[in-house]
């Protein structure tokens, strides 16, 4: 969707995309924020939030600016190589998430998943149009931010509920893209059809409020090192959605590469909840308080 609409006719710029989608996104989640003031949680994140929306806000910015320098297939290639820095950094920071580290299925799973996508990936990076350097630079920096992103939201996620956490940093990413918003074409906005309009708002949606309202949710209960790793299935899924709408077919190394990614992802997934079990730990807080319009809360994943 980003690749479609970076044409010069539509959103002219990547600071520009930003300033429209984020908006969408915090929006959305906005009955979260307002739940979260009734309760206070957050009195105790608006401070600490501006963190990992630095963060984002650096990372997201990248995000936005490589479609019009990358091909499609190149920057999810590239941008997938964040979970490796995710894994690293988790590693250090993060003391429970550290026997991961010395677990063989965890890394026989993780080696699993990074071959199957590599297999996965390789044939879209051979026909695609691929890039610039710059574009190159930009995906590669952009991952790096987005690796220390999800270690920011874990450590001052703790036990608040997720989505109040999102809600707050959506707003302040959204009043730095709108600040941002005059170094790019924002009155090329005003020109976007409603059919075009449509696409902006379901990529908002689909992009940033449910991936990263569930990516918040995914880091409380599983970690850092693990969610990222199980992100790596997202080209598969991609190309499975090509094939249902655009008739694309998967090559013999693909469905190799797509089963040896959902068995490493699985695999890593298994190895942390057995760890887990095997140490006695509780699991992760979960929200117990109703969000808007609700007598009880959904349960989150």
């Amino acid at each position: 969707m980003l690749k479609f609409l970076a044409q010069p006719e539509y959103i002219p710029d990547g600071l520009t995309a930003n300033a429209i989608r984020y908006p969408i996104a915090a929006l959305f989640w906005l009955p979260w924020l307002i739940w979260g003031l009734s309760n206070g949680q957050v009195r105790a994140l608006w401070l600490v939030a501006f963190a990992p929306a630095a963060i984002n806000m650096v990372g997201q910015t990248f995000w936005a600016i490589s479609p019009y320098y990358l091909d499609a297939s190149l920057a999810a290639f590239l941008f997938q190589l964040c979970s490796v820095w995710s894994i690293i950094v988790a590693f250090v920071v993060f003391a429970d998430e550290r026997p991961l580290a010395r677990n063989r299925r965890f890394w026989m799973g993780a080696a699993m998943a990074i071959l199957g996508f590599v297999l996965l990936s390789l044939p879209s990076l051979l026909t695609g149009t691929g890039g610039t350097p710059f574009g190159v630079l930009t995906i590669f920096l952009c991952g790096v931010f987005m690796a220390f992103y999800g270690v920011a939201v874990r450590y001052v996620l703790r036990d608040k509920h997720p989505l109040v956490l999102f809600s707050l940093v959506a707003i302040y990413t959204s009043i730095g893209s709108l600040c941002m918003a005059p170094l790019g074409e924002p009155a090329a906005l005003l020109r976007l059809s409603p059919g075009i309009l449509v696409l902006v708002i379901v990529s908002a949606l689909v992009g940033i409020a449910f991936a990263h309202g569930l990516f918040y949710i995914a880091v409380q209960r599983l970690g850092v090192a693990v969610s990222y790793l199980v992100l790596m299935t997202t080209p598969l899924i991609s190309l499975t959605a090509s094939a249902a709408t655009l008739g694309e077919r998967l090559t013999p190394m693909q469905w190799l590469g797509s089963a040896a990614l959902l068995a490493g992802s699985a695999l890593a997934v298994h190895a942390h909840n057995r760890m887990r079990a095997e140490a006695g730990a509780a699991p992760p807080v979960s929200p117990t308080a109703p969000p808007p319009g609700e007598a009880n809360p959904p349960e989150p994943g």
